[in-house]
């Protein structure tokens, strides 16, 4: 019997503020930050687990989760942290199917802002 696609789901807010709360543990453990450029690792580290996730629960894609996990091998603190990842988003955000495109550091009035990119995990137009 063919495995039935899920319904994906996109909620009513802003990716950035959904990439940014996902994130958020990884930045706090980062502290203190100050600057884009020391919010950059985390924030790709983020963006690397969320997308694997999304593309192996919402698009039945599971070889990015499988090459995260993989890399992961020989370092149990770091494997830990992302299984730790995979779980809050599967937790917090299981009702946000969309993929992380490319976001961007700015600041505004002395902040420091984000802008994130959704995508639709299914389309064929996809990068990456």
């Amino acid at each position: 019997m063919a495995k039935s696609k899920p319904k994906l789901k996109y909620p009513d807010r802003k990716n950035s503020d959904t990439f940014l709360q996902f994130a958020a543990p990884l930045l706090d453990a980062f502290e203190p930050i100050v600057t884009e450029a020391q919010m950059e690792q985390p924030l790709k580290i983020a963006w690397t687990v969320w997308n694997a996730v999304i593309y192996a629960d919402a698009a039945g894609n599971s070889r990015h989760l499988d090459g995260v996990r993989a890399s992961m091998d020989r370092d149990s603190e770091s494997k830990q942290l992302v299984e730790a990842l995979i779980d809050r988003k599967r937790t917090l955000f299981d009702d946000d199917h969309r993929l992380i495109g490319e976001y961007k550091l700015f600041r505004r009035d002395g902040e420091i802002r984000l802008r994130a990119e959704a995508r639709d995990p299914t389309s064929t137009k996809q990068t990456g």
